[in-house]
């Protein structure tokens, strides 16, 4: 396709990926534009781009009138392309990264999926290609049980850049009849993991689930580490999770002006320079550049060549009516949804890279814990963990998600702080604690618990703001510490 940056891009890819992938096998139907506006949460056109793309690289056939047929596969030996050797190393992390966190989403999902329902379907037996497409539906159907179109967004950028990998290198990896074990304790473990999730078993649950993914993984990573990868050419996995949405620039001037309003960037006062903001924000400069362009739009601030960007008075009318037109629409639940994801990943994604933290980094978050106002500490603690992440974790995969969490939870700056229910002296002392004992893992099993917590709060307050369409995202299931 000729802009490869295009939600329609996005969309091709990771159809172009399900069909290279078996799900959708030559002379099967396929999905019309109507059916993949609906799983993309997109309106008809780029869905309908898309499918004239897709036809255009002869890998279907719409049907005028008639149903829309696959032809072919993108390549015959995925595994050979160029495409696939220029993601070699980024596969690798990403596949290690996966089996940090998706076990943690998948049991959030089951939680919240009809079980009872679920488990009355009978399962395939002995019939590889319909084996594998019905984990991938119920991995899939505990995706969209917690209510999150951004969690989708997620693993269909996953997917698009995965395409068959993973499935590929096991294919070639094990003999028909190792696979055939493979698959049918693959879908009666993932049965039992169903039953103890309905039975409230969630730690048993959890260990299943993370037992169903390591061989996957592990196998793909370990083919994978034989190969010859060329560094120069290597792709890195990237999230695009505003694409179609609101910009960036959008976000961070928001929070700007929330930190001019808050006194942390004064009037008259100079904002840090282009190189600073993009390293703070994890942005490109460019997106920097169109940041300060919008608050000189605003008249919140002002560019003087030579000088710098001053911050002007924000007391006028213009202001408020602009930065109400910038967080309306979707910017409310897609940081709701942000919020969620990060309550449900934070516990893998901190204790991964909390070895990896600098001494002043866990300072800084001893520091915050000891705050006595739990909206300010939380929030504190919060963008502390979030850059740790970004900075230290040794999984690009992890960074590049955090990083372009980071910028979706900004869109929760201009929100008044809700009064929180929580025992917050009892927690302070219990995450201070575990900072001294320097027990990453308990530090965020009990920071992930208190944004389980937060995050009900934030879901009632922004109800009563009347922000809507967000009862179907779902409340996190509490960790066990």
């Amino acid at each position: 396709m000729p802009n490869s940056n295009s939600l329609e891009q996005n969309i091709y890819r990771n159809l172009a990926a399900q069909i290279q992938s078996g799900f959708y096998s030559k002379g099967n139907r396929f999905p019309p534009a109507q059916e993949i506006a609906r799983l993309f949460n997109v309106s008809y056109g780029p869905a309908q781009r898309a499918l004239k793309a897709l036809e255009k690289e002869g890998l279907i056939k719409v049907g005028r009138g008639k149903e829309t047929l696959v032809l072919k596969k993108p390549y015959e030996n995925y595994l050979e392309s160029d495409t696939f050797k220029k993601r070699i190393l980024s596969l690798i992390d990403l596949s290690h990264s996966l089996r940090l966190f998706s076990p943690a989403i998948n049991l959030q999902g089951m939680y919240h999926m009809d079980l009872e329902k679920e488990l009355e379907n009978p399962l395939p037996e002995n019939n590889r290609i319909e084996q594998w497409r019905t984990q991938y539906r119920l991995f899939d159907n505990s995706l969209s049980a917690l209510g999150n179109q951004t969690l989708h967004g997620l693993y269909h950028d996953i997917n698009a850049f995965v395409e068959s990998a993973f499935l590929d290198i096991f294919h070639v990896s094990f003999t028909e009849e190792e696979e055939k074990t493979y698959l049918n304790r693959l879908v009666n473990d993932y049965r039992t993991c169903l039953e103890n999730c309905k039975n409230g078993k969630m730690v048993e649950a959890k260990k299943g689930l993370e037992a169903l993914t390591d061989p996957f993984h592990i196998t793909a990573e370990q083919y994978l580490a034989t190969l010859p990868a060329d560094r120069t050419i290597q792709e890195n996995f990237s999230w695009s999770p505003q694409k179609g949405r609101t910009r960036y620039c959008d976000m961070i001037a928001i929070d700007l002006v929330r930190k001019i309003n808050d006194g942390t960037h004064p009037a008259g006062t100079l904002l840090p320079n282009g190189a600073i903001l993009a390293n703070i924000y994890h942005v490109s400069p460019i997106t920097i550049r169109r940041t300060i362009a919008l608050l000189n739009k605003l008249g919140v601030a002002k560019t003087v060549n030579g000088v710098g960007t001053r911050v002007v008075s924000t007391e006028n009318t213009h202001l408020s009516v602009s930065l109400k037109a910038i967080i309306l629409g979707n910017n409310l639940r897609t940081f709701l949804e942000a919020y969620q994801l990060f309550a449900m990943t934070s516990e893998p994604f901190i204790s991964y890279s909390f070895p990896h933290f600098p001494e002043e980094l866990t300072d800084k978050l001893r520091q915050a814990a000891t705050i006595a106002e739990p909206n300010i500490a939380i929030s504190a603690i919060t963008a502390t963990c979030l850059q740790g992440i970004v900075r230290y974790c040794p999984l690009a995969s992890i960074r590049e998600i955090t990083s372009k969490l980071t910028l979706l939870l900004l869109n929760g700056s201009a929100i008044p702080h809700a009064e929180l229910t929580i025992d917050w002296n009892r927690s302070s002392k219990e995450l201070a604690e575990a900072l001294d004992a320097k027990n990453g893992h308990l530090f965020a099993c009990l920071f992930s618990r208190i944004l389980n917590k937060t995050f009900a709060t934030m879901k009632t307050h922004l109800k009563k703001m009347g922000v809507k369409n967000i009862d179907r995202i779902a409340q996190p299931v509490m960790n066990d510490c």
